[in-house]
């Protein structure tokens, strides 16, 4: 059993003064695997006090002690990533094939970003009769998901360093035991005394970091339903706000794409880490015509999506995080069955051969159109919606017929052909051809996937602001 009862204040652990303890779930075993203490008000005061204190000193630092800080914080998280793998196959179900391919790489290729984006951000430049400057917004209010603990910390924390920035993160206490790693981290790349704080909690904590004046801006990445709370909450104090949300992303396949290619790597970007990520390519649209040949390839690529325990090297896809996703999925698995979408493959509840567990298999309908929730509404699980369509312009207009806006992706022979689509599709980000993702690439959304950009020198742009100085 592990234990989270200090928070992160001036350089130090403090023993955590709240009365509100939570119980650390396994999603295997269903047993309990930990315990958190959350913070107290009075807990997240000092935290915020530490950050503002550590203001003026980080804010006047050079580029270069920006640059020393972050990688030696890099260093410090590369020692502890076989402990940060562990942490997240215990507490959250990430098979250890995702936490060493994607969980802990994704957020170091970011810090190389990030670092290198400080030398092409334009800090000053002259607009006529103006020296125009870029300078530290402030204090830093980070609160991150458990899905992918690591990546998201490492987003807004070493951003907000690049930035001048000091940051109290509130880390998610579904996932603690990444979040702890990386204060050990901070602790020892010797930063500053109040340049990174870290608090834990419910929605209390989160509401007192975001209500109190002295927060400069709040950067959240989570739910649409807290971001709107944030957004209230934070409207008392005329705080910015950055906001990184769902997404109920489409993989536009044209009728000239590969399919030996495209198939089995949307198969893959949905099904990754139990599709439990913002970015899923939940959406598969097809030509109508192509709509049983897309199927029975998508059959033939989930026979290497076994499920299993996480903890072996062979588990290709794990549980689900928690009770609650796993009943939030298999409500959405029901109401596609109700609706008449077609079921290709997984289905309701547990999947076959589990007796225990939040264990979905991976599941696919054929047939979803428009009007049903599974073709708009974010699931954050292990299921596939394939969707035929007629005609490019029918694809294109599909593929924006969602309220979200967080990525895409489109499939053609033809390369122009392809980014004419793209360039058609209203998102953030689209990816085409199964193109590798550029950690140095701004990264966020539109419409309820949110607003706000993260990434390389854009996770240092998003804390920065401009002082027009008239000569």
């Amino acid at each position: 059993m592990n234990t989270y009862r200090h928070f992160h204040v001036d350089g130090q652990l403090r023993p955590s003064t709240g009365t509100n303890s939570i119980t650390l779930v396994s999603p295997v075993t269903e047993q309990p695997v930990g315990e958190l203490l959350s913070c107290s008000k009075a807990d997240v005061d000092a935290a915020i006090a530490s950050a503002h204190r550590c203001l003026p000193r980080w804010a006047s630092s050079s580029i270069e002690q920006r640059e020393r800080a972050l990688r030696a914080l890099q260093a410090a998280i590369v020692k502890r990533t076989d402990r940060i793998v562990e942490s997240l196959v215990v507490e959250v179900g990430v098979p250890v094939w995702v936490g060493r391919s994607m969980q802990v790489p994704m957020p170091l290729a970011n810090l190389d970003a990030i670092i290198e984006g400080l030398h092409q951000v334009t800090w000053e430049e002259q607009i006529r009769t103006s020296r125009v400057v870029r300078e530290p917004v402030g204090v830093v209010a980070a609160i991150t998901p458990w899905n992918y603990p690591l990546h998201q910390i490492v987003a807004k924390v070493a951003g907000a360093i690049g930035a001048g920035c000091p940051t109290v993160l509130k880390a998610s206490e579904i996932a603690p035991g990444a979040a702890q790693l990386f204060m050990e981290a901070v602790a020892e790349a010797d930063l500053p005394p109040g340049l990174v704080n870290m608090v834990w909690g419910g929605a209390d904590v989160g509401e007192w970091l975001v209500a109190d004046p002295r927060i400069d801006i709040v950067s959240f990445t989570g739910s649409g339903t807290v971001a709107r709370r944030i957004l209230a909450s934070a409207a008392g104090s005329l705080k910015r706000v950055a906001l990184e949300l769902g997404g109920k992303s489409a993989a536009l396949i044209l009728d000239d794409a590969d399919l030996d290619a495209a198939v089995p790597a949307i198969v893959r970007r949905c099904m990754n880490n139990s599709g439990q990520a913002c970015v899923a390519q939940s959406r598969l649209l097809t030509p109508r015509h192509l709509q049983q040949e897309v199927a029975d390839r998508i059959t033939a690529a989930l026979q290497e999506w076994t499920l299993g325990d996480p903890a072996d090297d062979n588990t290709r896809l794990g549980p689900v995080a928690s009770l609650r996703q796993f009943d939030g999925i298999n409500h959405h698995i029901g109401a596609a069955l109700d609706a008449g979408a077609t079921l290709l493959a997984g289905g309701v509840g547990r999947a076959y051969g589990f007796e225990r567990g939040y264990f979905i298999a991976p599941t696919v309908f054929t047939d979803v159109d428009r009007t049903m929730a599974l073709g708009c509404e974010e699931v954050f699980g292990p299921v596939l919606a394939v969707m035929p369509y007629d005609g490019d312009e029918d694809g294109i207009d599909l593929a924006n017929a969602t309220p979200y806006g967080l990525s895409g992706a489109v499939w053609s022979a033809n390369g122009t052909r392809a980014m004419n689509a793209a360039r058609r599709m209203r998102t953030g980000q689209v990816i085409l051809n199964g193109a590798p993702p550029n950690p140095a690439s701004p990264f966020g959304g539109v419409g309820q996937s949110g607003f706000g950009r993260e990434n390389g020198r854009f996770s240092i742009e998003a804390f920065l602001e401009f002082k027009s100085i008239q000569q």
